[in-house]
């Protein structure tokens, strides 16, 4: 049997945009997998699940936590810090030689949780960097992860043959570009290319926001602004999570933000062309090269 075939029964706790779209790829590639997910509504049921389910997605749907027993590898698919919540119910029924794995954006406060429960032998950080502005599973599509970089930041306890097994999985099942990278290296740069760009942009809709009193702005509002915001419509609960797990790196880079803002505001009240012109040269150029690589 090879390396990815020698797992075949994959959970999920949390089934949205993420969570479904590694759950759509699995199916493709992986046809006879089981793919179960767990209801935390023990009284009713979850629609988001019960749609994967009619998908023909998932394979079954359980409100018993302890049948987790039986998944050779779980995706923590919830918000960052209810993930963290659901690590001291999961560890008793764990398989030995399972494989924990998560799809947040921060990595620093679930890591530390691992060490802390004592699961830091079977965990794997997980962070497909992907998305859209719309948020739950019936948004998901397994194409959504073709070619994004899917970061990997696993433990120093766990086996070298799941860190092996976890790339495989990511290159053959997801189509996706694996990095394998250090805990804290991933949530400063997130901080700088993606968190913090949230708050910068909800901070833009919500200065228009004051001050279009007469419906001006939301008239005029046109392609720019557009697709500046575009994350602005993103979960407010799940953005929420994670500016309060990623705290630090957000705010180290968004005080280095406003540095750079308070320059460019210097140049323009001092009308200072060389300056201005250099502000949005430098930008031009880096942004430019960022995606000049047909790679990206």
């Amino acid at each position: 049997m090879d390396l990815l075939h020698s797992r075949s029964h994959f959970g999920f706790i949390g089934l949205g945009l993420i969570g479904g779209s590694v759950a759509r790829c699995i199916r493709r590639e992986l046809p006879d997998a089981r793919i179960s997910a767990y209801n935390y509504y023990e009284t009713k049921k979850h629609p988001r699940l019960e749609k994967a389910l009619a998908d023909g997605v998932l394979t079954d749907i359980t409100t018993d936590i302890s049948r987790v027993s039986d998944w050779d590898v779980i995706f923590l698919c919830a918000p960052v810090r209810t993930n963290v919540a659901y690590l001291t119910r999961l560890k008793p029924y764990l398989k030995a030689d399972c494989i924990l794995t998560d799809v947040g954006s921060v990595k620093g406060e679930i890591y530390h949780a691992i060490r802390n429960v004592g699961l830091d032998h079977c965990f794997i950080g997980g962070h497909p960097m992907a998305g859209t502005e719309h948020i739950g599973y019936e948004y998901s599509f397994a194409e959504l992860l073709r070619d994004c970089y899917y970061i990997l930041t696993p433990t120093d306890r766990i086996p070298e043959e799941s860190i092996a097994w976890m790339q495989e999985f990511v290159r053959s099942v997801t189509h996706s570009r694996c990095v394998t990278i250090d805990v804290n290296e991933h949530d400063e740069a997130t901080a700088g290319i993606s968190h913090a760009p949230h708050v910068i942009s909800a901070a833009l809709v919500n200065a228009v926001r004051a001050r279009d009193d007469k419906g001006m702005y939301r008239l005029l509002a046109a392609g720019g602004f557009r697709d500046i915001t575009r994350i602005s419509s993103s979960s407010p609960e799940m953005w929420k999570s994670i500016c309060l797990a990623n705290r630090d790196a957000i705010l180290e880079f968004l005080q280095e933000y406003r540095d750079i803002l308070g320059t460019m505001e210097q140049a323009i009240r001092e009308g200072n062309e060389e300056d201005i012109e250099h502000f949005f040269a430098t930008a031009k150029e880096y942004r430019d090269q960022l995606f000049s690589d047909d790679s990206k």
